[in-house]
């Protein structure tokens, strides 16, 4: 079961360390992003049994409009070392704005990530005109539900 969340949104501020590097989706990083997908929700409460190549599946179909239109210039993924380590994949869903996905691998966690690159897709919303972003949390994932309530998201119905 998930929650729906929504915020409106307002210019954040962005700090990356300086050994990341920040760069928009492209098509070419499915399965790199598919792989780092399936590390991160591997064994958490979103983990539903999902093979490698089912999760990079499910990052292939995102991007190609499974839930919308993907929006590739409000959604990133953060590197390090060329490494890919965490993203945000938005996209427009039923006309609005969707945090389709994020996700960040296990050893990066607690850094900032996340809310770092959620930020930037805000920011790069805000400059497209857009007002509001949607996500939906898995019930019970209170360290999610903290950063997007951190960020200004409520639940709505």
């Amino acid at each position: 079961m998930r929650t729906k969340m929504k915020m409106m949104l307002v210019k954040q501020g962005v700090a990356f360390s300086g050994e990341v590097v920040l760069k928009n989706i492209q098509q070419n990083d499915v399965l790199r992003l598919g792989k780092l997908f399936y590390e991160a929700y591997y064994d958490t409460i979103d983990y539903e049994g999902e093979t490698p190549e089912q999760a990079v599946q499910e990052i292939n179909d995102t991007i190609n409009g499974k839930y919308g239109p993907f929006i590739n210039d409000c959604s990133f993924v953060a590197e390090v070392r060329g490494r890919p380590v965490s993203f945000s994949l938005v996209t427009m869903w039923q006309g609005r704005p969707l945090l389709a996905y994020t996700a960040t691998h296990p050893q990066y966690l607690n850094q900032g990530l996340s809310t770092n690159l959620i930020k930037n897709s805000i920011n790069a919303l805000l400059m497209r005109g857009h007002e509001d972003l949607y996500l939906f949390v898995t019930v019970g994932n209170e360290p999610a539900r903290h950063v997007y309530e951190k960020l200004g998201f409520i639940p709505i119905t």
